[in-house]
């Protein structure tokens, strides 16, 4: 018998949370929309902290509609000016209750990514005995080197900066699920990009809830998310005439959001995660994986450590590239 025939339709009580945890450019929306796409009776909200604009932790003005809504230029039903009123921060497990019940859901994946939104709403449900929300974690990842990469090209910062970020993001989200007993699935992003179908039967078993055969697309709505994340349900072609019809701040912004990702953006299939490869020499390799810890936590989350130094290096010869330059501050 097939998972997609064993697995209940529904489950019973109240519907679960699922915190998305990881660092930026580890394939959280691209992952929980694809849950949303494929799994009966999931569904992926985006950024809550941003839709409810938590202090020190959200993005101003942004995450505030329902992206693919907006993109598709349709008014949300779900993302509402009077749902963002009603709910707040202040009670997560709650917003996440009137979520399920607007979108008919039993699981609601909140993709905010900070480990400190999580344990706010642990928090929460302890602080009530009335609510008893059980609570799940999906840890997303991208490797270290591909994420310290991709955190210097998009804000200019050293190497061994963004494999700090790394390494404390992922030391908090462990130390937190473990601390509070959650139970928890580690999902990186370079292993689902290979293998999507064989990840989505493992994360349909890990929300007990069904996988369908065929993709819905008409399913999605959440708050924010980068842009390259609509092409697989909207086409390349659809998020192009969106960006170019944008003006002004707006307009430059999306350019260059989706300057180095564009090249990457494929309508029928994922790409695997190649950008990284051959991309370091051995000192800028050392950097990032000589960050005290790191290369400990690595191999906690999954990752062969000498494969990836392996794959990240030069080979000998090779011309050197010159980092991006760093994107121009604004006066104050």
């Amino acid at each position: 018998m097939s998972l997609r025939t064993k697995l209940p339709k529904t489950q019973d009580g109240p519907p679960t949370s699922v915190f998305v945890l990881g660092t930026l450019f580890s394939g959280s929306t691209l992952i929980g929309r694809d849950v949303t796409t494929r799994i009966e009776g999931a569904h992926y909200v985006g950024e809550l902290n941003n839709f409810t604009q938590l202090p020190g932790f959200s993005h101003l003005d942004a995450g505030m509609i329902c992206g693919p809504c907006s993109l598709l230029g349709r008014e949300c039903r779900h993302f509402t000016d009077a749902l963002r009123e009603r709910v707040t921060y202040d009670d997560i497990p709650g917003m996440h209750a009137e979520f399920a019940r607007t979108l008919g859901a039993s699981a609601i994946l909140d993709g905010s990514k900070y480990v400190a939104w999580l344990r706010r709403a642990v928090e929460q449900r302890n602080a009530d005995p009335a609510k008893r929300t059980p609570i799940n974690v999906i840890l997303t990842a991208r490797n270290p080197i591909a994420f310290a990469i991709s955190h210097r090209n998009r804000t200019g910062e050293p190497l061994w900066q963004g494999a700090g970020i790394w390494r404390n993001t992922y030391v908090d989200a462990l130390r937190t699920v473990n601390q509070h007993g959650l139970a928890h699935m580690v999902v990186r992003y370079e292993a689902y990009m290979a293998r999507p179908e064989r990840h989505l039967e493992r994360l349909a078993a890990f929300l007990h809830l069904p996988l369908r055969d065929e993709r819905d697309n008409g399913r999605i709505h959440d708050a924010g998310g980068n842009w390259s994340s609509f092409v697989p349900y909207v086409g390349k072609e659809q998020l192009n005439a969106h960006i170019e019809g944008l003006t002004g701040p707006a307009r430059a912004e999306a350019e260059k959001f989706v300057e180095m990702a564009r090249p990457y953006w494929n309508n029928e299939k994922p790409k695997a995660d190649t950008r990284w490869h051959r991309s370091l020499n051995a000192g800028e390799a050392n950097a990032i994986l000589g960050t005290p810890g790191l290369a400990d936590i690595a191999s906690l989350v999954g990752y062969n450590v000498a494969e990836l130094v392996h794959r990240a290096i030069k080979p000998k010869g090779a011309p050197q590239q010159q980092p991006p330059a760093p994107p121009e501050k604004k006066p104050a």
